[in-house]
């Protein structure tokens, strides 16, 4: 399983940034990779599918979301990133009133490329969103 963490120390304070990215459908409202996203409900489970840059679609799982621990944590069902078996949690930890730090963390196989590319990718993900949120939040 490879493992990729991401944080960023951000000048707002934990529920500030969290009223912005703490809609499991909000995705498109920060997040520069994504166009457009929709929530639906399919057997209980709640359901985002993010249309990206470029066409397509990637399909992801609500596994757990709270708003008291300013945590989600998410599962991808489908779509054309190169892995498999992946699961992340985009998570603020306050410090102090006016600052928190994002941390954004994923497990998942290489599916289709080899480890050191599909990390680059999901990197690249979270970093791109990381500074999305940093340019937002000084």
């Amino acid at each position: 399983m490879l493992k990729v963490e991401e944080t960023a120390t951000l000048n707002a304070s934990a529920k500030a940034v969290w009223d912005v990215i703490g809609e499991f459908g909000g995705l498109d409202d920060w997040h520069p990779a994504a166009v457009a996203c929709t929530t639906s409900e399919e057997g209980g489970d709640v359901i985002r599918t993010i249309a990206i840059p470029g066409g397509g679609s990637l399909i992801e799982k609500l596994e757990a979301l709270s708003s008291k621990q300013f945590s989600m944590t998410y599962s991808i069902v489908d779509g054309p990133l190169p892995v498999a078996n992946y699961r992340s949690t985009l998570k603020l930890e306050p410090q102090g009133d006016e600052a928190c730090k994002a941390v954004w963390s994923g497990e998942f196989n290489a599916s289709g490329a080899d480890d050191e590319a599909a990390e680059a990718v999901i990197r690249g993900i979270y970093t791109s969103g990381l500074d999305a949120l940093k340019k937002r939040f000084g």
